[in-house]
């Protein structure tokens, strides 16, 4: 075994030392030192993906990617992943190439499913190592009927894609992220999360792992958002129960400027408020929580999820200015999510 190998397995032994499970839902299953661990195994992967793309180290496996909606970055990076590793990456559109599917229990399927996810799940279970489930909200905001679904029926260890209210593996590039603009850590430091205009209104989910992303950590967290636009209350309760773990601090502010003074980093991201119905019409008045050079004077870093809208959620002038992270912020997806994989079937 080469020595590159053995400092693979040595840190995949760690993050087994902390988390042993096979559920990566809203990313605080790990807690602070299994996310912790899962880091330094993607600064391993990072480091030497060419050489551990040689060593074919998941030689064999199968990763199975379901996805129900849109996807660039999480569908490249997570085939990129696998592919490197040595496994085997089966893309699944759902309801386009494969059956339309159930998830609700006591229905009588008359209708377009013809596929129930209580056969589905633990048959795809059979064929792949791992499932990775892409599905947004068709409802209300905390609709996670989808993700839910495979979770309780899947006999393979799951991956959470991105669902309504949470989206793991980009919470996680974000603390490696933000590791790196802190040199290492950011613990203590100032974050920025600021709500930002958008013609949508989007689900919670990438603000609310931007949140426990933050808190596991243990950034000094100012959260921005208008009236009407407030997280999801009891996801913010939950992420704030690790703050006397990692020393975390959260603070609530109606001011965006306020918020980004000073911080290591501003992340800008567009989500529905308590009213959708009036979205378009709130989001009109409150074109000046648009990101721009003023806001990040003091700051040292822009970051997004992307894909973004230039000039409605940050400038042109911003994005494509120094302080613009939003490129290697997308790229560390890939070693975050080989660092799962190898941490469930290395």
């Amino acid at each position: 075994m080469s020595t590159l190998e053995s400092r693979i397995h040595a840190a995949v032994s760690r993050v087994r030392d902390q988390w042993r499970g096979t559920r990566f839902i809203d990313g605080l299953e790990p807690g602070p030192q299994g996310t912790a661990a899962l880091l330094d195994v993607a600064r391993i992967y990072r480091a030497n993906r060419l050489e551990i793309g040689r060593m074919r180290l998941l030689s064999g496996r199968a990763v199975a990617g379901l996805f129900f909606d849109p996807s660039l970055r999480t569908h490249t990076s997570m085939e990129v992943a696998t592919g490197r590793l040595g496994a085997h990456f089966v893309h699944l559109q759902g309801g386009q190439g494969t059956w339309g599917m159930e998830f609700a229990d006591n229905v009588v399927m008359n209708g377009t499913a013809a596929e129930h996810i209580r056969e589905a799940a633990p048959v795809l279970s059979t064929y792949a190592d791992v499932l990775a489930v892409r599905a947004f909200p068709k409802g209300p905001n905390r609709d996670e009927t989808v993700i839910r679904g495979f979770a309780a029926h899947a006999g393979a260890p799951l991956m959470n894609l991105e669902s309504a209210l949470s989206h793991p593996c980009q919470g996680l590039a974000d603390q490696l992220t933000l590791c790196d603009l802190g040199g290492g850590s950011f613990k203590g430091r100032k974050v920025c999360l600021t709500w930002a205009p958008h013609p949508k209104p989007l689900p919670q989910a990438v603000p609310l792992s931007v949140l426990r992303a933050a808190v596991l950590g243990g950034a000094d967290l100012h959260i921005a958002n208008p009236e009407g636009f407030d997280l999801d209350p009891e996801e913010v309760e939950r992420a704030r129960s690790f703050c006397g773990d990692t020393g975390a601090r959260l603070t609530l502010t109606r001011d965006p400027d306020a918020a980004a003074q000073g911080a290591l980093a501003v992340y800008a991201k567009g989500w529905g408020g308590n009213s959708h119905e009036e979205h378009a019409d709130r989001v009109a008045g409150l074109g000046h929580w648009t990101v721009g050079d003023a806001r990040m004077e003091s700051a040292t870093a822009f970051l997004h999820c992307l894909p973004v809208r230039r000039n409605v959620i940050v400038t042109d002038s911003v994005l494509d200015g120094p302080k613009s992270r939003v490129i290697p912020q997308a790229a560390n997806r890939e070693p975050v999510q080989a660092a799962v994989l190898l941490s469930w079937m290395l």
